[in-house]
């Protein structure tokens, strides 16, 4: 079953119903534009290809484009096709630098093929999605600088592992620019898509910020309370790894547990105890709370599109980082 009708067919993303054959249309894009001469390139390509995601990214690119009013024509779903490879080029990076066993439910692309295969396959298709942007050099602009944001909160969370003093400030320096800047240039480019004046284009920018800013949280809380099975990442990757978290950051300002979780990190004590300890702590509610914040900002940037099913679409996934599992 080709991948976004897998996702399609999931029936968890209802909110996706009304834009399905623009998904469609996206992975065809997606396949088209990955095409490479050497069957052993194109195996490792397909095999990234081959692992369903949640498609936000392209989503947002058409759903914003069609709250503005205008029908997703070619350069739309060809920039929403490049957002989702950039996605997930950066993915095939990260997980060889987190070391990560799974992506998506299956054996990560560097675990499978080999670390040298696998960077060169996340650059291959990097170098694949820009091309989907000739038609428009101020936006393959955009994606550049975006591209430099990554890279910067990437050598930041990097120079902060294990780092039990990273700040709050810091993480969201961090998470917004490896998640919410690339969400906020999906949203910003489906308004560009739509030739929306400058100040919707603003406002989808900062709407796909907030929603980033969302997101990445939730993601975290995820990496810490949830199920490997149903999210499809290996389970408290990120303490394994060292990554400091909000929910962690939060809980080792609690004054009776605090002091505790720092030392068993430092001991190298087992993981379940230390998320024991951080589930003691309110920073489980707290990061819900502060999600709830980013969410409710998020759907009040939207007031700025006229009311429609599109809107209502981009309001529903917004609301779904207050509760979702993966």
């Amino acid at each position: 079953m080709d991948r976004i009708a897998t996702v399609m067919a999931s029936g968890a993303s209802d909110w996706q119903d009304i834009i399905s054959d623009d998904l469609k249309r996206v992975s065809e894009i997606m396949r088209e534009a990955t095409r490479d001469s050497n069957p052993e390139v194109q195996e490792v390509l397909d095999y990234a290809l081959d692992s369903p995601g949640k498609l936000i990214r392209p989503s947002i690119v058409i759903l914003v484009c069609r709250a503005i009013g205008e029908k997703s024509n070619e350069n739309a779903l060809k920039y929403a096709a490049a957002s989702e490879l950039v996605h997930m080029a950066t993915l095939i990076h990260d997980d060889i630098n987190d070391e990560s066993e799974s992506r998506r439910g299956k054996q990560a692309t560097y675990r499978k093929y080999g670390v040298r295969k696998a960077l060169t396959t996340g650059d291959t298709m990097f170098v694949k999605a820009m091309t989907l942007f000739d038609s428009n050099p101020s936006l393959l602009r955009s994606i550049i600088d975006m591209g430099s944001s990554l890279a910067d909160s990437e050598f930041l969370q990097y120079n902060h592992k294990y780092d039990l003093d990273i700040t709050e400030e810091e993480y969201y320096q961090v998470i917004s620019g490896k998640t919410a800047s690339l969400i906020s240039e999906c949203a910003k480019t489906g308004a560009i898509a739509a030739d929306a004046p400058k100040e919707v284009i603003d406002e989808m920018g900062r709407f796909g910020q907030l929603y980033g800013m969302a997101f990445q949280i939730a993601d975290d809380l995820i990496d810490l309370t949830g199920s490997e099975s149903i999210s499809g990442k290996t389970s408290m990757r990120d303490l394994g790894e060292g990554v400091i978290t909000l929910p962690t950051i939060i809980a080792m300002r609690d004054k009776k547990v605090g002091g505790k979780i720092s030392r068993l990190f430092k001991s190298g004590a087992p993981l379940e105890e230390i998320r024991a300890l951080i589930m003691e702590t309110d920073a489980i509610a707290e990061c819900k709370t502060i999600i709830s914040d980013y969410v409710d900002e998020a759907i009040e940037a939207l007031n700025i599109l006229s009311p429609s099913e599109y809107r209502e679409s981009l309001a529903k996934m917004t609301r779904l980082n207050l509760t979702r599992l993966s």
